[in-house]
């Protein structure tokens, strides 16, 4: 019996017997080339482009009619970066340059590419090396003419690979598998996101498991922890189908509460918005309880394209948006891109600190035509349905002024050319200290405020949270933090506009009891943290939230807060119902 710690990336406890598919490298052929072979050589490397991205055409089609059409847009992605200019010209300088061949070419190019991906400090943006590895593996494929050899695993099998592609994860999902490991891959890679919306447990970033594990030993895969048991016992085995089935339960009691409302015990309402990607998340979030989308995030949009994206493809995108939507609210978070999110088509000079540097709306009020072919877009959709527009990483506030400036200008142009444009109502993101500081200034700017506690934390705090040696000094109890985020309430109360916490604390129930008593009144999260987030509010009296937030805002240290949280918690759900529904499994 062996147990392995990886990257918790779905969650679910599946037992079954493990199927080991060992393809961590296709075998490519090297060779020089003569100077009359190199036209031939571009000719075919140019030939699989097409024929590649025919074969992603297809398995697109194939996952939209076997039901999933939430994921297509991520097998458009892995199209479009088939034909990135870096990816496809990069190559060809290779075999004419290099006088090789074009598998080799396109191996050095990959390369080269990753390289760049790994001084992303954005862990979302670093693992997207997996999809250029997984477009080059097809590309590999289609040019050493070596047709993939698939061998389905039996249902209900664990599958144990060096990694998956979206594409073969939509393959396997028809095999019905229970659970899938991988030696690779992070949380936010696009197959951990699809594994997650697909109800898969999954476990990544586990290094030494081909070395521990082989085709039908017994496995158990923890994917709430991140744990995987190979050969367990019948005492281990037993201990976590009791987490399992403590788990159903408490998923059961979330279900049946998931369409009442989100209102505390003396009725004061609280609206639960979800944190998006792609629009065809939105279902899904709405079937979570989700009241609107808190955050559509606009970068995927301007990732793996040879161009930027023009205003048709904002307005089309922003369309789909509002209608999944329907009524509800939707909050377009205006493109938060920077050097350090690698956006193709929009070279930027390499930077020290690019958390720092020219990023989001600094990069956009910069890049005004740019900047005006996403405004107009988002304008000519707002049309259709409501719609609010909120700009990212604000200092001060010539930032908003300079901003809704040009919108204005957009507005009038359309406006000019026969439009109809509506009123949207703009907001500020106040997730740097300045912001907070000044929120009673920046509240007479703007409609509506959303704090981004992720990166307020970060800069309030001078803490990277991607440096594993401080990561541990990121508490969102620190004192400091629960002032701002008071003051920032205070500013938004004395204007009379509306504040949301769209940052990882909104989905933390150990935060949501602190937060309604510092005033905050919507919340945007990950649409699976819908459920638990709003059983608290249902439990929580505003009178006790209130008295604690006092009663926190007067301590010293982050620990002495949470104790205080903790314990007004435990009050309110003596069945720890608000904690995660685990015993400790150790053998």
């Amino acid at each position: 019996m062996q147990r392995l710690t990886g990257i918790a990336a779905a969650d679910g406890i599946a037992f079954g017997s493990a199927f080991v598919i060992d393809r961590r490298r296709i075998n490519a052929p090297k060779y020089h080339l003569q100077p009359d072979e190199l036209d031939a050589e571009v000719d075919r490397f140019r030939r699989a482009i097409e024929a590649t991205d025919l074969q992603l055409q297809r398995i697109k089609e194939k996952l939209y009619w076997a039901g999933g059409e939430d994921h297509t847009l991520i097998l458009q992605a892995h199209q479009l970066i088939l034909q990135d200019e870096q990816l496809v010209e990069q190559t060809i300088r290779h075999i004419r340059e290099d006088a090789i061949n074009a598998e080799w070419a396109l191996r050095r190019t990959v390369t080269g590419i990753k390289r760049l991906f790994d001084q992303v400090e954005d862990d979302y943006f670093r693992e997207r090396r997996s999809d250029v590895d997984f477009v080059a593996d097809h590309l590999l494929v289609t040019l050493t003419d070596k047709k993939p050899v698939h061998v389905d695993p039996p249902p209900e099998a664990v599958v144990v690979a060096h990694d998956l592609s979206p594409a073969e994860l939509a393959r396997l999902y028809r095999c019905q598998i229970r659970a899938f490991v991988t030696e690779v891959g992070g949380r936010n890679s696009h197959t951990s996101i699809i594994a997650r919306s697909l109800a898969i447990p999954a476990v990544v970033g586990l290094s030494e498991v081909f070395v521990s594990v082989g085709t039908g030993d017994s496995i158990i895969v923890d994917g709430f922890r991140g744990e995987v048991v190979i050969c367990p016992d019948d005492e281990v085995t037993r201990r976590y189908q009791r987490r399992r089935d403590r788990r159903s339960k408490s998923a059961r009691v979330l279900r049946r509460e998931q369409d009442l409302p989100a209102e505390t015990v003396d009725g004061l309402r609280v609206r639960l918005l979800a944190n998006i990607e792609f629009a065809d998340e939105i279902p899904g979030a709405r079937s979570h309880g989700a009241e609107g989308v808190g955050l559509y995030r606009t970068e995927f949009l301007y990732l793996g394209r040879r161009t930027l994206p023009s205003e048709e493809d904002h307005a089309a995108d922003a369309r789909r948006v509002i209608e999944l939507a329907g009524a509800s609210p939707v909050t377009f978070r205006t493109c938060d891109l920077g050097v350090d999110k690698l956006p193709g088509p929009m070279p930027l000079s390499r930077e020290a600190n690019p958390a720092l540097g020219l990023r989001s709306i600094r990069l956009c009020l910069e890049r005004r035509e740019m900047f005006k072919a996403q405004l107009r877009g988002l304008l000519r959709a707002a049309g259709s349905g409501t719609a609010r527009i909120m700009f990212p990483m604000v200092s001060g506030v010539s930032d908003v002024r300079r901003a809704r400036a040009l919108l204005a200008e957009c507005a009038e142009e359309l406006g000019a050319e026969g439009a109809s444009v509506p009123e949207v109502p703009v907001g500020a993101m106040i997730e740097m200290p300045s912001a907070a500081i000044i929120a009673d200034l920046l509240a007479r700017e703007v409609d509506f405020f959303s704090i981004g506690t992720n990166d307020l934390i970060q800069y309030a705090l001078a803490v990277d949270r991607t440096n594993e040696q401080v990561a541990h000094l990121a508490r969102a109890f620190h004192p400091a933090i629960l002032r701002l985020i008071r003051q920032v309430v205070t500013a938004a109360e004395a204007c009379e506009i509306p504040v949301t916490v769209c940052g990882e604390l909104a989905a933390d129930p150990a935060m949501t009891l602190l937060l309604i008593g510092l005033g905050v009144r919507e919340l945007s999260m990950n649409a699976l943290a819908i459920p638990q987030i709003k059983r608290v509010v249902r439990r929580a009296n505003l009178e006790a939230a209130r008295q604690l937030a006092e009663r926190v805002l007067a301590l010293s240290t982050a620990s002495e807060v949470e104790e205080q949280v903790m314990s007004a918690l435990d009050e309110i759900f003596p069945d720890g119902g608000h904690r995660p529904a685990d015993d400790d499994t150790q053998f």
